[in-house]
Formats: structure tokens, C-alpha cells, sequence
């Protein structure tokens, strides 16, 4: 349900194809929805049939892709979800159940899964810390559409907000990093402390 306001929020900045929107959610809006086209395009349709979005065939793009606006009525929608409670799911965490049934796996199988686990972190840090970086430098093109469409006296909030959500997700990846490291240290310890006693008996 919350990719249709992901779009719906998208589109608030600025008119898009299904195509660059695509484009945009592997980028930096997918540090919050990811979603891949055959998602996407179905969620448009149903916008349009809603009639929260408005999309006319651009008749300045060679390859005719219908460019997707924001109507009147998709504004309220939009405004009504972000000011509502949030809604969260319930927890599905992949890699904490594996981990919990690992048990009866070799060392080298459990290692392979925690340093899967801390190279995944790693790599999402360094995208969210780009985007951090880009946003305070107000060099993200997402954000330049915004600030262009807001009054320069709110334009700080909007920083902000785009801040505070990066920040959660920079922290979130730190903590999953130290996470992943200290298990891996405690598995070593434990192989360690097994070789040992293997020596002495």
C-alpha cells in the first residue's frame, strides 16, 4: 500500500515518467521503498484510474512516455497519509532467523552469513552517507526540484526532514555493522576456545 504514496510523494516534486521514477527508487528514494518496475507501472495505472495522478504521452520525448502529474485530489491523499499514525509492519527479518536455526551449520557457514550480513551494511553506508553528503551540499537533484517548488523560509524544514531520515538510516547501518563485527569476533572466540580444548584432551 505505501508504494502508491511513495509515488504519490515522488510526483509531489515533480511531474516523471514511470521510467524515471524506476529510476529515482533504485537511487535515493529506494533508501526508504524499493520497488521495481512491474510494480511501479500497475501502481500508476491505478493512480490515474483513482484520479490521484493525470498522465499525458510527452510529445517531446522521442520514445512517447507518458509523463505522470499530481492531481488536486492526489495532493489530499498524499497529505492525509503523511499525517496519519504509521502503520508498522510486523517484523520479518531473513538473515535473524536463519541466524537462529544455524545451530546445527559448520562455523564457516554462520561466518559467511555475518559477513554477508556486515558487507550488505557496508555498502548501504556508503550510498546513505552520499546522499547525505548531497543533500547537505543541496546538490540532490530530488531535493533542488523540491526547495524550487517550496518558499525559501520553509526550505531548511525540508533539509531537515530529508536529514533526519538519512540519519536513521546511516545509524540503522552502524548498529548492523558493529552488530555483524562483534558476532564474528564471538564466533572466533568460540572456535578459538574449541581448538583449545580439542589440544588439551
Amino acid at each position: 500500500m505505501s508504494l502508491r504514496y511513495a509515488i504519490l510523494g515522488f510526483l509531489s516534486s515533480t511531474p516523471a515518467s514511470g521510467y524515471q521514477i524506476g529510476r529515482e527508487f533504485q537511487n535515493g528514494a529506494g533508501s526508504y521503498w524499493s520497488a521495481l518496475p512491474s510494480q511501479i507501472y500497475p501502481e500508476l495505472h491505478e493512480l490515474e484510474e483513482l484520479g490521484w495522478v493525470s498522465g499525458q504521452v510527452s510529445k517531446t520525448d522521442r520514445l512517447r512516455r507518458k509523463i505522470f502529474r499530481l492531481t488536486p485530489r492526489g495532493e489530499e491523499e498524499l497529505q492525509k497519509w503523511v499525517e496519519a499514525d504509521n502503520d508498522y509492519p510486523p517484523e520479518r527479518d531473513s538473515e535473524r532467523l536463519r541466524l537462529i536455526f544455524l545451530d546445527g551449520a559448520p562455523p564457516d557457514v554462520i561466518r559467511r552469513h555475518l559477513a554477508g550480513h556486515r558487507a550488505h551494511y557496508d555498502k548501504r553506508l556508503v550510498v546513505w552517507r552520499g546522499l547525505r553528503e548531497a543533500v547537505e551540499k543541496r546538490t540532490l537533484r530530488q531535493l533542488v526540484r523540491r526547495l524550487a517548488m517550496r518558499p525559501p523560509a520553509d526550505h531548511e524544514l525540508v533539509i531537515r526532514l530529508k536529514l533526519l531520515a538519512l540519519d536513521g538510516n546511516i545509524r540503522r547501518a552502524e548498529l548492523e555493522i558493529a552488530w555483524a563485527q562483534e558476532a564474528l569476533e564471538w564466533l572466533d572466540a568460540l572456535e578459538a576456545d574449541r581448538r583449545k580444548r580439542r589440544r588439551a584432551q
